[in-house]
């Protein structure tokens, strides 16, 4: 049920309309009645006609209103204060902007209109009841220390839909277009934001914290109150001066001392008061770490880095450290991940050398000589070993023939041969040759070297031979003395190899593998050959391959094709056709050799992995060892190193 209740001090005026109102005089409106004041209205509306409340409003205020045929909708007022004519009349417009409505004066009469955009200041006529206050306004605002594009930003917001609003950079100013009380207080708001920056700079020297440790804290702790710029007054500047270890701040008051309290509270003394640490290091190499150290914490030469100093005890293998509390204990997660067990592997070779010689000799040896003094034979082909030892008594005393099948027997170099021993002593000899031989294969070495992961292992078996590098010839005394320079070479097998381990099972393995040995030059003097003019022969594999943990691989073969023919001969006697053949000895060799690397890497990650490898080398050299002496089939490994090995 609505109600319209009406008291006028001045005469009561029933103007009720069914249901709307009810108006009952105000507070102390008996005495009012006397006195002509002006009258009060209390309103309440439930889901009353919106043009019902215009009329309603019209009667109150006097006042003539054109309403646009398309305004529809109902209305809700709940008021308990009492209003005169013109807060019922600013409770109409306030009740037309809610509903999207609009309302303005010309003259004496208010248009309500649909568009509240079509709401425009018409400078009408002044009644007293605050028209102007809703109609449409432009104004401009010249913003003196804050730019006129940041304002727009913030009062945007809080500019109606019908409302307009755009910044002008040059001369910095805002452009308002709203009702005159929104742009009233709009107004107050730029006044309020549009204040000069006063700002304070404090430089704040650090006794016992670091500055960049200080300044990475208040990053975390107020990270929109710090930086070079901001986008409000609470924007504290802040710059760190590690030349001197101090502080600059740059802002307001009030911010700046927020910051300066948070950094009296982290400029204390640390809790360690050790500057300097020494890391021992259980796996790692000392110079090595400090290496990476200096590189990570000195190298760029910045003013932090000059208070780091990093140095390495390679008698302790230890790593003596000097740095801020923050960055030792950066320094010492490094290290705990650096000095770690490293990985081992034990490459195993075979060299093995297979060979196909086939040799052919052919020929006839004669030779004669009187063993009853003369020492010089009357006739001699070549001076074979046989008929050397034939002619020199390799025969008993009183025989007069040589069994050639007992000879061959005695000899290494198959053949037939006959004598004659005269009982004066003049001895006769004859030795017939064919040879053919046929050599298959050699191992010519089995080396074994275990290395850390990533680093380089070197086994040599050979010898130390001097090379003849230079000479020269001093004079003195008119006498002249040759120099000879010599330098020394290691001559024999060499195996240089480099694992590195990759995800765990594989590994790539860095091969250098040289086979080199001393060739006959032919060259003799003195007792035998020249060192300084000797001649090597050597063979080398250079190169990477990728294996699995315990696998033998084959990094390829070196063949040699060899073919070598001589020819011994009596002078004239050998060359003459058909009976040449008795005074001469031919010689044919045709060697192919092909030398094959077999390698097989066994990865060593723990103790465990190292004690079961080496017993089992351990047992290879013992089963060996017990086929010539049995009694020794008790010996452990520990008793090599307690004098126990051999005995």
């Amino acid at each position: 049920m609505r109600f319209l209740r009406a008291a006028l001090r001045a005469a009561p005026v029933a103007c009720a309309i069914a249901g709307w109102w009810l108006a009952t005089p105000g507070a102390g409106a008996q005495e009012a009645q006397s006195n002509q004041a002006e009258p009060t209205w209390e309103i309440n509306a439930r889901d009353q006609d919106i043009r019902q409340f215009i009329t309603q409003v019209s009667q109150i205020t006097g006042r003539p209103f054109v309403i646009d045929p398309r305004i529809k909708g109902t209305v809700t007022v709940v008021s308990n204060t009492e209003l005169d004519r013109a807060a019922v009349y600013e409770l109409l417009l306030s009740v037309l902007r809610v509903h999207g409505f609009g309302a303005y004066a010309v003259g004496e009469v208010v248009h309500v209109v649909q568009n509240p955009t079509l709401v425009k200041q018409t400078g009408g006529g002044d009644d007293g009841l605050s028209g102007a206050r809703q109609a449409m306004v432009t104004q401009v605002i010249a913003a003196q220390n804050v730019a006129a594009s940041e304002l727009v930003k913030i009062l945007r917001p809080i500019i109606p839909q019908y409302g307009h609003i755009a910044a002008v950079a040059n001369p910095n100013v805002v452009i308002l277009s709203d009702h005159a009380d929104n742009i009233e207080r709009l107004m107050r708001i730029v006044a309020e934001i549009d204040v000069a920056n006063e700002e304070e700079f404090v430089v704040r020297p650090l006794t016992y914290a670091w500055v960049a440790s200080v300044v990475a804290i208040l990053e975390k702790v107020a990270p929109e109150q710090l930086g070079e710029t901001g986008p409000g007054p609470q924007v504290v500047q802040v710059i760190a001066n590690e030349r001197n270890n101090s502080l600059i701040l740059r802002g307001k008051s009030r911010p700046v001392a927020v910051i300066m309290d948070l950094v009296d509270k982290l400029d204390v003394p640390a809790t360690s008061t050790d500057a300097a640490q020494v890391i021992r290091l259980a796996h790692a190499q000392a110079g090595n770490v400090v290496d990476i150290l200096n590189g990570l914490f000195t190298a760029d030469g910045s003013e932090e880095g000059q208070h780091i100093s990093i140095q390495p005890d390679e008698s302790l293998n230890a790593i003596v450290a000097r740095a801020d509390p923050g960055t030792m204990a950066e320094i010492l997660d490094l290290v705990g991940m650096l000095d770690v067990r490293r990985t081992q592997v034990l490459i195993e070779a075979a060299i093995a050398e297979i060979a196909v010689d086939d040799l052919f000799t052919l020929g006839v040896e004669l030779a004669g000589a009187d063993q009853r003094g003369q020492s010089v034979p009357a006739f001699n082909t070549t001076l074979n070993g046989i008929v050397n030892a034939l002619l020199a008594g390799a025969v008993p005393d009183g025989a007069t023939a040589v069994d050639g099948v007992g000879l061959v027997t005695s000899t290494t170099t198959p053949g037939i041969a006959v004598a004659k021993v005269d009982p004066d002593g003049i001895s006769f000899g004859a030795v017939l040759n064919a040879l053919a031989t046929n050599v298959a294969a050699d191992l010519l070495s089995a080396p074994s070297v275990l290395t850390l992961d990533n680093e380089e292992a070197k086994n040599l078996v050979g010898q130390n031979v001097p090379f003849r590098s230079g000479s020269f010839t001093t004079t003195a005394d008119g006498i002249s003395n040759p120099f000879s320079t010599v330098q020394r070479q290691d001559i024999g097998i060499t195996l240089t190899v480099t694992p590195h381990i990759h995800d765990g099972s594989s590994v790539r393995l860095e091969v250098l593998l040289t086979v080199e040995n001393l060739v006959d030059s032919g060259l003799t003097g003195g007792g035998g050959l020249e060192a300084a003019d000797l001649i090597t022969q050597k063979r080398e594999i250079d190169t990477t391959v990728l294996a699995d943990d315990g696998q033998t691989i084959v990094l390829g073969g070196l063949i040699q094709d060899d073919i070598r023919e001589s020819l011994r001969k009596v002078p004239l006697l050998g060359d003459v056709p058909a009976v040449g053949r008795l005074f001469r000895s031919n010689r044919e060799t045709r060697a192919k050799r092909n030398l094959l690397v077999f390698l097989r890497p066994t990865v060593l990650r723990s103790e465990a992995d190292v004690r079961v490898t080496t017993d089992r080398l351990y047992n290879r050299i013992r089963e060996f060892q017990l086929e010539a002496r049995p009694e020794q089939a008790d010996r452990e490994p520990d008793d090599l190193y307690e004098g126990r090995g051999s005995g």
